[in-house]
């Protein structure tokens, strides 16, 4: 686990009471004293000292308030010791990885890199460091809805599930490839489902508490457009799709496939290791439900 990077961020926080070149003070304290695993994500998605000093001024309470509860993520070390356990009890081909925390640009608060023979996990903590006293007017309608979902141990758990998947052969990767709506849908929403199972009791955010309450239309207008090209309006886009709805359903449909096809198997290998999208969406029966 890496956890200096984050050390390193409240140091700039800090440093800049008696200093107001701001830019400078995160170029100087964040980025050129990064961790060599931070600048693998630091370099993938351009994170730079000039976007947190524009974050800074446009989101001051909210990185006021989510100073504290950062700190204590990053010293419950036993805690996702725990659950990574827990993850290798279940899954006896578990492949590690090394566990890099931070701060960025709101770019990611998630992501994965394979590089020079080591596995590294990245969690972004402007996305998922936050608790209930983290003040969340001053953001975006878009990364407001993102961070209703904030959840690091389930975004440690997703994360690796995604290295096991990158690093179990060529079979996974070819299941999962390709522009078609169901291949995105499983290759995130397997992730998300074992994260559920792993990390129990935990929040689910705006789109898992829609989707339940919705889940027969959703079903329907998935069953539809599954081999569609593209991610149609399951991922992302702009902010208008999502006045009335949670961005990002397609990670709780694939968490819904994914849960049915365990209940049927009980496998987790099978959802880890796919080998063919289609008929793993058969099997699960979940649109004969």
């Amino acid at each position: 686990m890496i956890t200096r990077d984050v050390v390193n961020f409240w140091e700039a926080i800090d440093s800049l009471k008696n200093n107001k070149d701001t830019t400078k003070i995160f170029q100087t304290l964040v980025i050129d004293r990064a961790t060599k695993e931070f600048k693998i994500f630091i370099k993938k998605w351009n994170i730079k000292a000039e976007n947190y000093t524009v974050q800074l001024k446009r989101y001051p309470e909210f990185y006021r308030t989510l100073r504290r509860n950062t700190l204590r993520l990053i010293n419950s070390e036993d805690s996702i010791r725990a659950i990574v356990k827990r993850f290798r009890g279940m899954y006896p081909g578990f492949v590690e990885a090394d566990i890099c925390i931070g701060i960025g640009n709101f770019k990611t608060g998630g992501n994965i890199e394979i590089a020079n023979g080591k596995n590294y996990v990245y969690i972004g903590l402007e996305f998922h460091g936050l608790d209930s006293s983290t003040i969340i007017e001053e953001l975006s309608p878009a990364i407001k809805d993102y961070v209703s979902r904030s959840n690091f141990y389930r975004t440690v758990i997703h994360e690796l599930v995604h290295i096991q998947q990158y690093t179990h052969g060529q079979k996974v990767k070819k299941a999962l490839k390709g522009n078609l709506l169901m291949n995105r849908i499983l290759n995130e929403g397997i992730p998300d489902f074992i994260s559920q199972l792993v990390v129990k009791d935990s929040n689910n955010g705006n789109y898992f508490i829609y989707g339940l309450q919705h889940e027969r239309e959703l079903k329907q207008k998935l069953k539809m457009e599954l081999k569609t090209n593209g991610s149609g309006n399951w991922f992302g886009g702009p902010d208008i799709l999502f006045i009335q709805m949670p961005r990002d359903l397609g990670y709780f449909m694939g968490s819904r496939i994914a849960n049915a096809y365990y209940n049927q198997y009980g496998r987790l290998s099978d959802l880890i290791e796919i080998k063919d999208a289609e008929n793993f969406i058969i099997l699960s029966k979940y649109f004969q439900e």
